[in-house]
């Protein structure tokens, strides 16, 4: 009697996806993917009821996963730090467009 070969999940679960499962790592990246690098008060103001430290850590997450990188750049009032997607952030951000735009369908 043959054996089935085991089924496999077509969709495995990563890091990055745990990130995306937090209420607003889609909206950061979809929002740096549209407007390009932003400093985080701009991302917090866009992002109506996110929280100063909700923000932070969503952005250390997508940072960790390698798809934000921070620059700080000299400046006249020390150093203003601006986030931007990395390659790997713009793949994500195209790969959910769809997705988001679905969404915003409701």
């Amino acid at each position: 009697m043959a054996t089935e070969p085991p089924l496999e999940c077509p969709c495995p679960p990563t890091g990055t996806l745990d990130v995306l499962g937090k209420k607003w790592a889609l909206c950061v990246v979809t929002l740096l993917g549209r407007h390009g690098p932003l400093r985080f008060g701009p991302i917090q103001r866009s992002l109506p009821g996110v929280s100063p430290a909700t923000l932070t850590s969503t952005l250390r997450a997508l940072e960790e996963e390698g798809c934000v990188e921070r620059e700080a750049r000299p400046g006249p009032r020390g150093s203003p730090v601006t986030y931007r997607l990395t390659l790997r952030g713009e793949a994500l951000d195209r790969t959910l467009r769809p997705f988001a735009a679905w969404l915003r369908r409701g």
